[in-house]
């Protein structure tokens, strides 16, 4: 039989098929391939016993670990814990590295202190300011889901099952934001894949850190607007938009069309990268 892998917990394999649901284990000779099998894949099994093939996928993330998605809701809040444009910026480069185009949703609206919305619409991005509190900004939002499987990614206590909660009337565990460290406690334990009326969620646990395992070379391409001007390059593919001459990157981020934070996140995250 052939289904879609919805979720994994304690080694135990979540498969819909056919609108039924069977829990299965991985067969023997995956381990054996090395093939680690990950929330989102088509998948191979027989009913109530193994996990036997995992099919094709035509993209996967390592972190949330997850496979054929369409788009990626990045949640970042406005305050509490506060918004970070360099976790935001190397969210958006492995995102993008991977073919899923991103969404990025500011939370918090209600409490709002500055605004970004403008900075990253004008470097081509959806963008959405919400509160999950007055509701504001749900609907529009609510939108973008259809016919998609969306993943949800944000660090912990931005709000990313609150936000689910408030787009399709789930009732997933959230908590409060600790007050001693001011950042959010861990509620969503496991990856899990929600079927809509007209497409499919993942929530993701949140992190408190995010690593950036792309090369020098796969960063220097992983924003769209930096891909699609490289070319122009003087070294194009080889161009590290760092200190080489006749680079068309530095050339834009002079001009402003390209942020100057974003290119100054970038030299950061060039200097984490392998």
């Amino acid at each position: 039989m052939i289904g879609q892998l919805i979720s994994i917990n304690s080694g135990k394999y979540e498969i819909k098929c056919n609108e039924f649901f069977f829990i299965v284990n991985a067969a023997g000779k995956l381990r054996n391939i090395n093939v680690k099998p990950l929330v989102g894949d088509i998948v191979e099994f027989t009913p109530n016993k193994f996990l036997t093939k995992v099919y094709k996928r035509k993209n996967f993330l390592k972190r949330p670990k997850v496979s054929n998605v369409d788009q990626a809701i990045i949640v970042s809040s406005l305050i509490e814990p506060k918004y970070s444009s360099i976790l935001t910026n190397k969210i958006l480069a492995i995102i993008e590295h991977n073919n899923i185009l991103p969404i990025i949703v500011f939370t918090k609206k209600d409490k709002i202190i500055k605004s970004y919305l403008k900075e990253y619409q004008k470097q081509g991005y959806k963008v959405f300011e919400i509160s999950n509190k007055t509701k504001e900004g749900i609907k529009n939002l609510s939108k973008v889901f259809k016919n998609k499987i969306s993943v949800f990614i944000g660090q912990t206590g931005v709000g990313k099952s609150s936000t689910i909660n408030s787009l399709f009337g789930f009732n997933l565990k959230t908590n409060k934001i600790s007050k001693s460290l001011k950042r959010g406690k861990h509620t969503t334990r496991i990856i899990k894949i929600y079927d809509l009326i007209n497409g499919q969620v993942i929530d993701t646990p949140g992190f408190s850190s995010f690593e950036n395992d792309l090369t020098k070379f796969e960063l220097a391409r992983s924003y769209k607007n930096f891909e699609e001007n490289s070319i122009k390059c003087q070294f194009n593919r080889n161009c590290l938009h760092n200190k080489e001459i006749n680079c068309q990157i530095k050339k834009m981020v002079k001009n402003n069309k390209i942020s100057k934070k974003r290119y100054s996140d970038y030299l950061k995250l060039l200097l984490e990268a392998k």
